[in-house]
């Protein structure tokens, strides 16, 4: 499966390095509208197109395969805690049950329990293991986890009623964002069909309308009223800019209305631009 754990580091160096590169594309393109006058491939304001793509897909790919580790990583930890829980009826501390648990198979959370149990066995301390654990995987429930494991080591006694209930709510809690998740998507959907009906009909408008306008244009010269409609070539340009910019910003609010993040919107911000670029570039 594409997934990793990310961190803010990995995330800042891959941002810098597309930016970079982004840049430099950023530059070409302006160069190749005042200053170059060799004939390119692509048109200054593809080329613009082209260095946002480079600057935000290398982060979104990041960000895709990074929520995935996260989402399979809280989907295994009501098991954790059951886990915790049958080891804690046993009669074992609590430090000992969860070095226990963690040469179990529970995905990418594996690893991070497993680093628990390194740093408990080097005598580390239990709370910041756990407050490590939090901030290495980085979820809203793996804090709330961490912080519940913490006050329970704290108050001490039977650990095995206590980690139960808390296996119980962390289940319910994971029932939930999943069944929130499920609702949300719909609404993704919608934008997607949303930006591909205007595409269609940008298609369509510069086909048939603008295209037959043009084809009359030349064949009737340029007078006549019907035809102050103005430059085909310009409509045609600012469709293109209208579409990438609907894009972005619709695949931006697609990532916030399905996974709560606009960072999560970079991965349908590239899908909806490129899908745009490649209709204008091959059929229009």
């Amino acid at each position: 499966m594409f997934m990793f754990r990310i961190s803010k580091k990995d995330a800042k160096i891959v941002w810098g390095v597309s930016g970079a590169i982004g840049a430099a594309l950023f530059g070409t393109a302006i160069a190749s509208q005042f200053i170059i006058t060799v004939p390119m491939i692509f048109e200054p304001d593809q080329l613009f197109f082209i260095s946002l793509i480079v600057t935000i897909f290398p982060p979104a790919l990041l960000d895709y395969m990074g929520a995935r580790w996260k989402m399979t990583a809280d989907k295994n930890i009501p098991e954790f805690l059951r886990e915790l829980a049958e080891a804690g009826r046993t009669g074992v501390t609590l430090t000992r049950a969860i070095d226990i648990a963690s040469k179990r198979k529970y995905g990418p959370l594996s690893s991070e329990l497993k680093r628990i149990g390194v740093k408990l066995s080097w005598g580390g301390d239990f709370e910041e293991a756990l407050s490590d654990f939090a901030e290495r995987v980085d979820t809203r429930l793996a804090r709330r986890t961490a912080v519940l494991i913490t006050e329970i080591n704290r108050s001490g006694g039977e650990i095995k009623d206590v980690l139960e209930i808390v296996s119980k709510h962390a289940a319910e809690l994971e029932t939930i964002e999943e069944e929130r998740r499920s609702q949300l998507k719909m609404y993704v959907v919608i934008i997607y069909v949303a930006f591909f009906v205007f595409l269609f009909i940008d298609y369509l408008l510069l086909k048939t309308f603008f295209g037959k306008i043009a084809s009359m244009k030349e064949m009737l010269g340029e007078s006549g009223g019907l035809f102050a409609i103005g430059d085909i070539e310009g409509i045609q340009r600012i469709m293109f800019h209208m579409c990438i910019v609907e894009g972005l910003f619709g695949g931006l609010i697609a990532g916030k209305m399905g996974e709560d993040a606009l960072g999560a919107g970079l991965k349908h911000s590239v899908i909806l631009m490129t899908a745009g670029f490649l209709t204008f570039f091959f059929f229009i």
